[in-house]
């Protein structure tokens, strides 16, 4: 009788320790869940004073879509649409994006968005260089936690900043550069541009179609 006390409570011990570990594990793996890494850097950083916009921003835009996402949409910073509702891409040139995406087939659950710049400049002026100095960080834990594949640069800005060239975007659009060993880059026009240049429709088109044979073969 008493052997078999004895065993009952070792297995109660094993079954305990492995209970406990288990919890551990899963802990562990939601602490590296790249949704809870998102929520928790935004947490850190919503509060930011690190360069002037913080004075004129209504919100800060941080970025949105699938934290897992295999390509992910950098732009250059939020206008007067994206700071009042605090999204990326919500106005005009946002509309003629998500249509173009649409078009090649690119559905949002295989999108992340976001900025260079998480504030928007008053009267949508060009960033500055301090601005871009102070926010560039906060992209590239972005980039670092969600691990795209593919990153499809809008425009000029966010283009020169992740390939470190002062190179134009009419030069640098239409290609595949390598930013590491697991992510490429393909640069395009922003879509903004694409509102006063009508002609640049057709090649910001061709652009999306080489995102999307690169996400096809992933």
């Amino acid at each position: 009788m008493q052997d078999l006390i004895s065993e009952y409570l070792e297995v109660v011990r094993l079954f305990r320790r492995y209970l406990e570990e288990k919890r551990g594990m899963e802990k562990r793996e939601k602490k590296q869940d790249p949704q809870v890494l998102l929520e928790n850097f935004y947490q850190s950083m919503k509060n930011c004073k690190l360069c002037n916009l913080y004075k004129t921003r209504t919100n800060i835009v941080f970025g949105e879509g699938n934290p897992r996402a295999p390509l992910m949409l950098v732009g250059e910073a939020p206008g007067r649409d994206e700071d009042l509702r605090g999204k990326p891409f919500v106005g005009a040139a946002g509309q003629l994006l998500r249509e173009s995406l649409k078009k090649e087939g690119i559905s949002n659950d295989k999108i992340y968005i976001a900025n260079v710049i998480k504030c928007r400049p008053p009267g949508n002026r060009d960033p500055k260089p301090e601005e871009i100095s102070a926010c560039l960080p906060y992209l590239r834990e972005q980039i670092k936690i969600i691990n795209p594949k593919i990153i499809c640069t809008l425009g000029k800005f966010s283009t020169q900043v992740l390939l470190n060239t002062i190179q134009g975007i009419t030069r640098l659009r239409g290609k595949v550069y390598q930013l590491n060993d697991t992510t490429i880059i393909i640069p395009t026009f922003h879509p903004a541009a694409l509102i006063y240049r009508a002609p640049w429709k057709a090649t910001f088109q061709e652009d999306l179609k080489l995102v999307k044979r690169n996400l096809d073969n992933l």
